[in-house]
């Protein structure tokens, strides 16, 4: 088990706290802005999934780079459709729960019940994250054993 965890750190980590930067900038930006919590929370949650899957989709292709060359092999366009329906099979049904109703929720919530908009906006997005990285592992988990 302690593998598994460390496996999910060295995947996962990296690239939530690079967005978590990001979606807090931009949730304050966009409230400090337009005084709008539910556009901050979409917008700020937007950003993070944006950035986020931008990380991941980038380390996985250049590993993937990496066998095939190690391999003599091209990476051709059917190598990076298997490397994007992985990235599907792994977050779609986190992502679809968590960019539709989860994470804007929290992320508009949170800060509204502690009356303070930027810790509030990272605790709903610490409580999103968890939501979401349940089933996100689950599905690696699966991938990685029935497909890889």
């Amino acid at each position: 088990m302690k593998n598994k965890i460390r496996d999910w750190l060295k995947r996962y980590l990296l690239a939530d706290i690079i967005c978590t930067i990001f979606s807090m900038f931009t949730a304050w930006a966009i409230m400090e802005s337009s005084g709008d919590r539910v556009l901050a929370a979409f917008i700020g949650s937007a950003v993070a999934s944006v950035g986020f899957y931008g990380i991941i989709a980038f380390s996985d292709v250049r590993k993937s780079m990496k066998i095939h060359g190690s391999e003599n092999r091209k990476y051709k366009i059917k190598s990076f459709l298997i490397d994007f329906r992985n990235l599907i099979i792994e977050f779609g049904p986190a992502e679809i729960l968590d960019v539709l109703a989860v994470r804007p929720f929290f992320m508009y919530f949170i800060p509204k019940v502690t009356g303070e908009f930027l810790l509030g906006t990272f605790i709903g997005k610490m409580i999103a994250d968890i939501i979401f990285f349940v089933p996100a592992i689950l599905m690696y988990e699966l991938r990685k054993k029935h497909l890889d």
